[in-house]
């Protein structure tokens, strides 16, 4: 596809700010009805990640085939992996930076930060070490791994099933635990991500386009299925768990009624394709990625600023109607600012490589190694001829 949906690229800005609103957790424990507040915020907005998934495999589909299957999936890897190691790199610089900013040594910082437990699955498979926001790159690298392979083996017909029956452990490991105990971490590639990178596929391959007279329709679906996730949820943390929202937040994962939710959004975007296309949304949805991998380290930066400061201002600034109001777009707007900062001085490049400059390092060691290859072959030359020189002269 040529063209860009400017409606996916829309509500990939939307799913961005639902995204920091989950991580920065505005009226949490604010005052008697702040946990109501935040409990719908982020149970409404539980659509993004999935729809980041979805919207992946769909526009996956359109590139892939049995004989470019390798080199799709190789491509998608090397460009979601740069950006996975430059979100660690992040990471940590920001556990430092923010350590040198307090007056604490670093190393106890990233003992903290828990760098002395991290291990090789939490790290090449989870995602989850020292940034827990990255397991989704992780999660969607082996998604189109998966993908991949059935595509390469011709058996794509058997991936919708398989891929919805290990979302159903997944399902039952993440928020129905009363069904059945599952002893493993289902929020990953196998059992959340691969489902939604499937589906996308799956609606891509038969070529669904849904009708633009029906978009109405669409968003109807839209509206009611965010109530029943609602419902859903409320009643797996607080009815059936018994836990009370005024008093704390029960967090839940995705759930049943998220794959229909997610669905009739997607279905909304398709059919509904110019939506958004005459305000700045579009453009910075292009750039939802990068504020997905700054936006913990600016909370972070903003949260320690206060702390720092509160002493000498004499107010806890999060204890504000306006820190509540104004934390998320703030940590929105600056994330995305110092994404575009950080291209402009070309320690990314957008749309393509996080580290460039590794690239360019491994490039001239490359060189390096085949110019001292060549070297010693050159002076092997050179004797051989001084030699044959001597001979005949002699």
């Amino acid at each position: 596809m040529s063209d860009r949906i400017h409606s996916i690229d829309t509500l990939r800005a939307v799913a961005i700010f639902f995204i920091v609103i989950a991580h920065v957790q505005p009226f949490r424990g604010f005052g008697t009805y702040g946990n109501h507040v935040y409990f719908v915020l982020d149970t409404i907005g539980q659509f993004d990640v999935p729809f980041f998934f979805l919207t992946s495999g769909y526009f996956f589909a359109e590139t892939v085939n049995i004989d470019t299957v390798k080199s799709s999936v190789s491509n998608s890897v090397k460009k979601l992996g740069s950006i996975y190691l430059f979100g660690r790199i992040i990471s940590i610089t920001a556990v430092v930076g923010l350590a040198l900013f307090r007056g604490v040594p670093v190393a106890n910082a990233l003992i903290a930060r828990g760098i002395g437990s991290i291990s090789a699955i939490d790290l090449l498979y989870y995602g989850t070490a020292l940034a827990v926001p990255l397991w989704f790159l992780t999660a969607l690298i082996f998604s189109l791994v998966f993908l991949g392979c059935f595509v390469k083996f011709r058996k794509t017909r058997y991936l919708l099933p398989i891929a919805v029956l290990v979302h159903l452990v997944g399902l039952v490991g993440t928020n129905y635990q009363m069904i059945a105990d599952v002893p493993f971490r289902t929020r990953d590639a196998l059992f959340f991500g691969f489902f939604y990178v499937a589906l996308g596929y799956h609606i891509s391959s038969v070529d669904w386009t849904p009708n633009e007279n029906r978009r109405h329709i669409y968003l109807v679906a839209v509206c009611f299925l965010a109530g029943v996730q609602l419902l859903e949820q409320y009643a797996i943390g607080y009815v059936i768990r018994g836990n009370v929202l005024a008093q704390e937040i029960y967090s839940t994962e995705y759930t049943v009624s998220t794959i229909f939710f997610v669905l009739a959004l997607f279905a909304y975007v398709l059919s509904n394709p110019e939506w958004g296309r005459d305000t700045i949304l579009p453009k910075v949805g292009r750039h939802a990625l990068g504020i997905y991998l700054l936006h913990v380290p600016v909370i972070r930066l903003l949260r320690t600023m206060n702390r720092v400061w509160n002493p000498a201002i004499g107010i806890d600034l999060t204890s504000t109607v306006l820190w509540q109001l104004a934390i998320v777009p703030l940590v929105y707007v600056l994330s995305l600012s110092l994404y575009l900062l950080l291209a402009e001085m070309h320690v990314i490049e957008l749309g393509g490589s996080h580290t460039p400059w590794l690239s360019r390092i491994l490039s001239r060691l490359r060189t390096s190694v085949q110019d001292s290859k060549e070297a010693p072959a050159h002076g092997r030359s050179l004797d051989e001829t001084a030699l044959q020189q001597r001979t005949e002269n002699d």
